[in-house]
C-alpha cells in the first residue's frame, strides 16, 4: 500500500530546499507511528518521493509526496497522524491511500498551475499584454536545462494565462497553466521575464506560488492525486 500525501509549503518556509524538506518529511514520518516500508541495505531508509520538486523561494498549495506503507492504515488516521507532526507551515491536507502497483505520480506530472502577483507601475501594463502575448503563434525565449541553452518557443508549453481580480491599484494576479514534463517544461519566471519583454517593461516585484500539480485523466487536465 501507498498514501499519496497533498501537502501545502507555505510562504513561512518557502526557502526550504528539496534536501530540508526530505529530512523534514522523513523525520516527520518516524514521529507519525505510520506502518513505514524501508529500503534494503546497509543504509535503510524511508520509501517516499516528491511527485515534483519545488524551487527555493516557492511556495506550494498541492504538492505530493508519495510514501510506501509495510502495513494497513486507513486515510483518516494517516491524515491525522502527519497533521499531529508536522507545524501549520507544513501540513498535509488531504491523503489518499493506492495499492503499491497503482502507477507513481511522477511520472503522471504532465502540467503545473501558478499564481503569479505582480506589484508596482509595471504590473497593469503587464496585464494589458496579456491578451496580444497570447494571439502570438510563437514566444521565442531562452531557455536553460540541463542540457545548456537554447532558443526556443514556449506558446506550446503556455496552456492558460489569465488576469485575476486586482488587490489593489498596483496589484496584478495571473493564473497560470505550464507544461511540465522533462522535455517541455516552461518555469515561470521564464514566463514573467517573456511576458515584461513583449509589453516593453522591466519586471516588477513579483512573488509566484504553485496551487496545482496535474496529470491527464480522459483528455481532461486533472489534480495527480485524483488520477
Amino acid at each position: 500500500m501507498r498514501a499519496l500525501m497533498e501537502f501545502r509549503k507555505t510562504d513561512v518556509v518557502r526557502h526550504l530546499g528539496l534536501l530540508d524538506l526530505q529530512r523534514t518529511m522523513q523525520r516527520a514520518l518516524r514521529r507519525s507511528g505510520l506502518p513505514l516500508k524501508y529500503s534494503s541495505g546497509f543504509n535503510p531508509h524511508i520509501v517516499m518521493s516528491f511527485a515534483s520538486a519545488l524551487s527555493s523561494g516557492i511556495p506550494g498549495d498541492a504538492e505530493l509526496l508519495d510514501v510506501s506503507l509495510s502495513g494497513e492504515t486507513t486515510q483518516e488516521a494517516c491524515l491525522a497522524a502527519m497533521q499531529r507532526v508536522l507545524p501549520p507551515s507544513l501540513t498535509v491536507t488531504r491523503v489518499r491511500l493506492v495499492p503499491d502497483d497503482f502507477p507513481k505520480v511522477g511520472a503522471a506530472l504532465r502540467q503545473a498551475e501558478y499564481l503569479m502577483t505582480l506589484r508596482g507601475g509595471e504590473a497593469q501594463q503587464i496585464a494589458q499584454a496579456v491578451e496580444g502575448f497570447l494571439a502570438q503563434e510563437e514566444i521565442m525565449a531562452l531557455r536553460k536545462s540541463k542540457r545548456g541553452e537554447a532558443m526556443v518557443n514556449i506558446r506550446p508549453m503556455l496552456h492558460e494565462l489569465t488576469v485575476l481580480p486586482a488587490e489593489g491599484e498596483e496589484t496584478v494576479r495571473l493564473r497560470a497553466r505550464v507544461s511540465f514534463v522533462e522535455q517541455a517544461t516552461l518555469k515561470p519566471d521564464l514566463l514573467l521575464a517573456s511576458l515584461a519583454e513583449f509589453a516593453g517593461v522591466a519586471l516588477p516585484p513579483h512573488d509566484i506560488r504553485r496551487t496545482r500539480l496535474l496529470g491527464e485523466k480522459d483528455g481532461v487536465s486533472t489534480p495527480l492525486i485524483d488520477l
